[in-house]
């Protein structure tokens, strides 16, 4: 008997498990089992600098010297560091090792390898001894698929972990991506700090798929930018029904011209004619393959982001109501096929379709696969009642998810789509010529077309046979645009590469917007406008740095994709990879290098400096330490130095200036120095030359321990030309309200209650806080005003009366719950109605107060 931990790769899936196997402990055919879960990856990389010997610790660390790069892959342990935010799953799961003879990693079976990555790095990490079971399943939406996955496990250890093919592929791409990742965006964040772009204090981040988008969009958008309109004139054909005859046109041909009039004179050598058909083909299609997560984007691009799609599709997967989003395939096993096929009149029949549509029963060669990861995207056994049922939980999005899937998956059911194709010629000018296609039986087509997942949608106007005669005419028509960069565009131009599994792409999409939770921190690259996507500052900074890199190329997942799958057959072979990144990034940081110095030519980058809080910076040898450095133009208390202050500064020499501070002239003293500050970035403590202001005794101010917080405060030892005594400064420390005369700007003497509160200032873009006196707000005339609790949880005041309505007890409500409502007020013409909605953040002259946002209805 075996006692198992079997490790999951997150809750969700822990609880199908439990479900499963009939809880979260128990027996599994003898063998006694727990299950734990993780949270996705527990760990991480460490800092470069942390895995390297400690002689090589400075080199890892540095950012701005380039020569340093690229690094040596054999240089580091590759050790993981537990991320932060998640050691309370670690320590559950280190906690529950003790008494278990296996650790089963039950975490999804990536093709990528990432899964097995997940589960092994956590075992690596607990250093545990004892046999680890690998088991592989198509999906954890099915129990079968699970137990049949217990019965047949790979049993391993950690000493020879290095002989799984799929493991050594997945640490293989962790690695290439870490080193390409991580030394380029250092590259790139240094060069652009070199030619004065700080990025808002954040490093740049480079990347193999989102430095391929974002470089799409930017090289997109400027080819549109560039695109100068050529009108053209040329003779075509059109016969009674519409259809256009026409000339295959090659570059040089004499009868496309640039100005109408000589198009008209030689529409002159052209008649009436008669339309010859040269052939009529009765023709098939095949549905479409199954729809993927990118497919989806595809579709609902115009209606919701791509956090939306691939949140809602994880939801409804963990509800088992569509299978597993992240795969790769586009077909399913005959098993698969089999097991849904009873379902498919109930699915049908959820989506409004006729399941007397669904006639082709028999399996296609193009939808099943001997053997799979998971299958294409497809609804599960378990059927919804209704579609209402799906959109009361998971929303419209979820509601139209299911449908397309459903009817992607129901379309290989039906029966080919049957079309007749002609071809026809102009009876005395035979270079003119035309193919259509004439549909016969729609079939599969009226479940679902695929031309839906495209932007050039069918018009729904039926093409009709070639009538018996055409005319000639003068055709306009203007040289080709470059397609708008949308979310379609983008996706196709992944396929093209095969870059990236449909959930994938859509979570870098995500990222590069900086959607979701998890993308709180990033600084976005992209934006989308009417939904085309554009460079932020920071895309721009990044696509004209990276422009003609490899990173920035398709062609370089492409190669790695190879390279990975020869070290999947061969995990000997796993040092291939590290080859093939140094040589990327050697190749690369030459091109960066040459293109940092067209970054202030850039179109984009100018247009969008704004965005990067561009720091002026200069450089020279600091003769203290006789080392290069390249401190801001600017000091941090906002003083522009010169040219010969700068100078003396890298001598050794202090300098002082003036500076305005709330309108009162100070001296200070700065100098360069050595300093040493925690970096957010590495998250350890960093050295370098930086300036330091030595600044004048502050007398304006009482600083002391205020005692409510039992915390050190400072606040203006004067209000309203009245000086705190020292009796005053002691009972505002102690949080008590004190009472003082004190004089306006007029000159005008009042008299004022208050104590010290916690306040801000808007500083530009920044909110600077601090301590200061506050009177104590007039309280409210409650016979004129109405007091709420808003839905924010804070208290406001409004008139009772508004446009001479008195607000009824049944308004007031709706306003405090922040609901629009439509309300009929008495004007001088009769009475009119107008649909009020609650806004707290009103302003007039600067000042906020709560009102309303007022629309005419009828």
């Amino acid at each position: 008997m075996e006692r198992l931990l079997i490790l999951n790769e997150k809750k969700s899936q822990a609880e199908k498990f439990a479900d499963y196997l009939g809880g979260m402990s128990g027996e599994f055919e003898g063998n006694h089992y727990d299950i734990v879960y993780a949270a996705g990856h527990l760990l991480q990389l460490k800092a470069p600098g942390e895995m390297v010997d400690p002689k090589l610790a400075a080199k890892y660390s540095d950012w701005q010297n380039l020569d340093n790069f690229p690094w040596n892959p054999l240089d580091l342990n590759w050790s993981k560091t537990v991320i932060s935010s998640k050691k309370k799953y670690i320590s559950n799961i280190q906690e529950n090792l003790s008494g278990h003879d296996v650790i089963v990693i039950a975490s999804d079976n990536d093709p990528s390898g990432e899964g097995d990555v997940l589960g092994w790095e956590i075992v690596d990490y607990l250093n545990w001894k004892n046999e680890v079971w690998r088991i592989r399943f198509k999906g954890d939406d099915s129990a079968d698929y699970v137990i049949d996955a217990l019965h047949k496990p790979e049993k391993s250890t950690i000493k020879n972990q290095d002989s799984q093919g799929v493991l050594v592929k997945g640490k293989s791409r962790q690695r290439f991506d870490f080193l390409t990742g991580l030394e380029e965006s250092r590259i790139a964040t240094e060069l652009a700090r070199e030619q004065g772009y700080s990025n808002k204090g954040k490093a740049l981040s480079i990347g193999r798929l989102q430095t391929y988008i974002t470089s799409l969009v930017d090289q997109q958008n400027k080819a549109r930018a560039a695109y100068v309109k050529k009108p053209f004139y040329e003779i075509r054909y059109k016969d009674t029904n519409g259809n256009t005859l026409k000339r295959d046109y090659q570059e040089g041909d004499t009868w496309r011209f640039a100005e109408k009039n000589l198009a008209e004179q030689d529409l002159m050598s052209y008649s009436p004619d008669q339309v010859i058909v040269d052939s009529t083909v009765e023709k098939r299609k095949q549905p479409p393959k199954l729809v993927n997560l990118a497919d989806l984007g595809k579709i609902f691009q115009k209606e919701y982001t791509t956090e939306q799609i691939t949140d809602t599709y994880q939801k409804m997967y963990d509800d088992k109501i569509v299978s597993y989003p992240r795969t790769e395939d586009k077909a399913i096993t005959i098993d698969d096929f089999n097991e849904l096929l009873p379902y498919a009149d109930k699915i049908a029949t959820v989506v409004g379709i006729d399941p007397q549509l669904l006639r082709h029963k028999d399996p296609r060669k193009k939808f099943i696969i001997k053997s799979e990861d998971h299958g294409a995207n497809r609804p599960t056994k378990l059927v919804p009642q209704s579609l209402e049922e799906v959109e009361s939980k998971y929303g419209k999005c979820g509601r139209d998810i299911y449908e397309r899937v459903a009817k992607s998956y129901l379309a290989m059911l039906a029966e080919d789509y049957v079309y007749t194709q002609i071809k026809a010629h102009i009876a005395n000018h035979p270079d003119f010529t035309s193919t259509i296609n004439v549909p016969k039986e729609l079939n599969y087509k009226l479940i679902f077309n695929e031309s839906d997942s495209s932007e050039e949608r069918q018009s729904g106007q039926q093409t009709k046979n070639f009538a018996e005669n055409a005319n000639p005419e003068v055709y306009q028509g203007t040289n080709t645009p470059p397609s708008k960069p949308t979310l379609t565009f983008i996706l196709n131009n992944l396929d093209k590469w095969n870059l990236g599994t449909g959930a994938t792409k859509m979570q870098t999409i995500s990222k590069l917007q900086a959607i979701g939770k998890e993308n709180k921190n990033v600084i976005p690259q992209l934006k989308v406008v009417k939904g085309v996507f554009e460079v932020t500052g920071t895309g721009a900074l990044i696509a004209c740095l990276a422009k003609d890199t490899y990173l920035s190329s398709g062609k370089i997942t492409k190669r790695l994709q190879d390279i990975l799958n020869e070290i999947k057959t061969d995990p000997a072979k796993k040092d291939m990879v590290y080859s093939v990144a140094e040589k990327t990034i050697e190749y690369d940081r030459a091109i960066m290098i040459k293109n940092a110095s067209l970054l202030k030519q850039d179109v984009q980058v100018k247009k969008l400096a704004g965005d990067l809080k561009a720091i002026e910076r200069f450089s020279g040898v600091f003769v203290p330490t006789n080392e290069k450095i390249n401190p801001s133009v600017i000091i941090f208390d906002g003083h522009k130095t010169t040219i010969e202050e700068q100078q003396k500064a890298l001598a050794g020499e202090k300098i002082k200036y003036l500076i305005d501070r709330f309108g009162k002239k100070e001296e200070h003293t700065a100098y360069l120095a050595e300093q040493t500050y925690k970096s957010k970035k590495v998250g350890k403590e960093i050295t370098k030359i930086d300036w330091k202001v030595e600044f004048p005794e502050d007398t304006d101010h009482i600083k002391g321990l205020y005692l409510p917080l039992g915390k050190e405060i400072k606040f203006k030892k004067e209000y309203g030309r009245h000086i705190f005594s020292k009796e005053e400064a002691t009972k505002l420390l102690a949080g008590e309200e004190i009472s003082f005369g004190a004089t306006n700007k007029q000159g005008k003497s009042f008299t004022v209650t208050g104590k010290l509160t916690e306040q801000e200032f808007r500083d530009g873009r920044h909110k600077v806080k601090f301590w200061g006196f506050r009177i104590n707000p007039k309280p409210v005339d409650t016979n004129i005003y109405e007091v709420i609790t808003y839905k924010d949880g804070k208290e406001y005041h409004f008139k009772k009366i508004h446009r001479g309505h008195r607000w009824t007890p049944e308004e007031i409500k709706r306003i405090a719950a922040g609901k629009k409502q439509i309300v009929a007020f008495n004007g001088r013409n009769g009475t009119y109605r107008m649909e009020i909605k609650p806004n707290p953040n009103k302003q007039y002259k600067g000042r906020k107060y709560f009102g309303f946002e007022e629309k005419f209805v009828k």
